[in-house]
């Protein structure tokens, strides 16, 4: 009897295992052509959202908890969606909130604002208004907004996703060679990546 639960104690604890540990096309896909393996200990995280997403107003909040608990060796960096129309308006709204040092500032609001308070937010005027709300210098916003810096930031944007496959949001990128997808696992899965990253580099 002492066998058999002992027995049966190694299966079941295998298989949580296996249920926690990131499966390729289950929690993640690796990014083709691979990019080569990098070199020191510093790990990029990137995060493909867009403002209008209800699954990217969701995530937010935990990522912002977990962003906050990142070794000094992770970035983590934003990256709105450039999908055409609203989506590239409030990308560029982003950049250039980010470009002033406001986007942190603005950016939960900004969720909020659409999904809770039912603004459009679909023009350069209601989004100026709504800034306007929040305390930024709305002139200083237009000229970012216009300045060749956010647009060069804009197009990064639209070439990262099409480098990296990004055809839905929220989605995580970690060291350019793995996307995350969005489940309920999505940051223990980042995590777990990020090691794989580091201890990949430390292999001859």
């Amino acid at each position: 009897m002492f066998r058999i639960l002992l027995l049966t104690t190694l299966v079941l604890n295998a298989a949580v295992a296996l249920a926690l540990e990131p499966q390729e096309g289950r929690d993640y896909y690796p990014i083709e052509p691979a990019p080569p393996v990098g070199t020191g200990n510093e790990v990029e995280v990137l995060e493909f959202f867009m403002y209008t997403c209800p699954h990217c107003k969701n995530l937010d909040p935990k990522i912002q908890q977990w962003r906050k608990k990142l070794p000094d060796n992770v970035k983590f960096k934003h990256v709105p969606a450039m999908f055409g129309g609203v989506a590239n308006l409030h990308a560029k709204t982003y950049f250039a909130l980010d470009a002033m040092g406001e986007a942190d500032k603005v950016h939960a609001a900004f969720f909020d604002a659409i999904h809770n308070k039912r603004l459009r937010l679909r023009t350069r005027e209601q989004i100026e208004s709504f800034l306007a709300d929040q305390g930024i210098d709305v002139e200083k916003f237009r000229q970012a907004f216009d300045s060749f810096a956010v647009q060069t930031e804009a197009n990064r944007a639209a070439a990262l996703m099409r480098r990296y496959g990004i055809r839905a949001v929220p989605a995580l990128v970690v060291d350019g060679r793995y996307r995350i997808k969005n489940t309920p696992q999505v940051l223990e899965v980042t995590d777990t990546l990020i090691q794989r990253t580091l201890a990949e580099r430390k292999q001859p």
